[in-house]
Formats: C-alpha cells, sequence, structure tokens
C-alpha cells in the first residue's frame, strides 16, 4: 500500500537551500542530481517508510548520492509520512535537530 507523503515548509525550505547552494558552489547538474536523489528518497518513503529511528518518534532516511539525511514521521493509522526536515551532514553539527 502507497503512504501518502506531506513535506513541511522547513524542509522544503531545506530542499532549497541546497539546491541554491549547489547551484552557486558547484553547477546546475550537481544542483539536478541533488534533486533526484531527493526524488528517490521520497518515492521510497511512498512505498516503505519504516526505516531507522532517530528517536522515540523521529525516523530517517539517508539519500543515495548526496550527503543528507530526511527526517520523519509516520502515521500508520492515516498511511501517511510527514517529512519535518532535510538535513545535510556536512553542516555544523549545532543545527542538527535535536532528540
Amino acid at each position: 500500500m502507497s503512504y501518502k507523503v506531506i513535506v513541511s515548509p522547513i524542509a522544503l525550505k531545506n530542499v532549497e537551500d541546497a539546491v541554491e547552494y549547489y547551484v552557486k558552489e558547484v553547477n546546475k547538474k550537481v544542483a539536478l542530481d541533488f534533486l533526484v536523489d531527493y526524488r528517490r528518497a521520497y518515492k521510497a518513503l511512498q512505498k516503505n517508510p519504516f526505516y531507522q529511528f532517530h528517536d522515540n518518534n523521529y525516523r530517517f532516511l539517508p539519500f543515495d548520492k548526496f550527503p543528507c539525511i530526511a527526517f520523519f514521521i509516520v502515521d500508520e493509522p492515516s498511511k501517511t509520512v510527514f517529512i519535518n526536515a532535510v538535513f545535510n551532514t556536512y553542516q555544523n553539527d549545532n543545527t542538527y535537530p535535536i532528540k
């Protein structure tokens, strides 16, 4: 059964910031590759969102090719996944989502 995925405004901003960074600091091809990796993670959550727990509430899914992690919550009764943040693991760990 397919899960509905809802992306929070914070997670959308995280993705937009990453794309902007890759366009500015690297090139458009890398930014597009990042979006492909993000879509791959999104689709994986639609199929099966039961990945490892980060803490009691949040689960996480590392991206395949980029140093990013999606943090999310699964609401099993409604078959909904809420992506709350997309964190770049190379960032300052002071910005890492708190447990």
